[in-house]
């Protein structure tokens, strides 16, 4: 799957709303703001359909196509630290300090 924020853009041309993610080139047209917006996480979607049913090497090249490229540090391991059939963390420093949180990027 894909995760992400993406700055979005939404406005009025002519007698339409146009809404586009410049970052992915996706965009998605509508009578109101919310069609557009509706229409955009529609083509959002085929865009994602298409990307994943690429073989991994195709995928990444039509990425770089539109300027990203895949960050290497996130294949790397640099703990031994894990989560176990039971959900208890082990291997961690302090255990009993650990929190769990969601991190989710505000921009990518």
């Amino acid at each position: 799957g894909l995760k992400g924020k993406f700055l979005n853009f939404t406005g009025k041309s002519g007698d339409h709303w146009i809404s586009i993610i410049p970052s992915l080139n996706v965009s998605g047209y509508g009578d109101t703001e919310q069609d557009s917006i509706k229409d955009l996480e529609y083509n959002l979607k085929i865009l994602c359909e298409d990307l994943f049913s690429l073989n991994e090497t195709q995928r990444d090249l039509e990425l770089k196509k539109m300027g990203w490229e895949r960050n290497k540090i996130f294949k790397k391991q640099y703990s031994s630290a894990y989560v176990d059939e039971n959900g208890v963390l082990q291997n961690f420093d302090s255990p009993s300090q650990v929190k769990k949180s969601i991190l989710e990027p505000s921009s990518l």
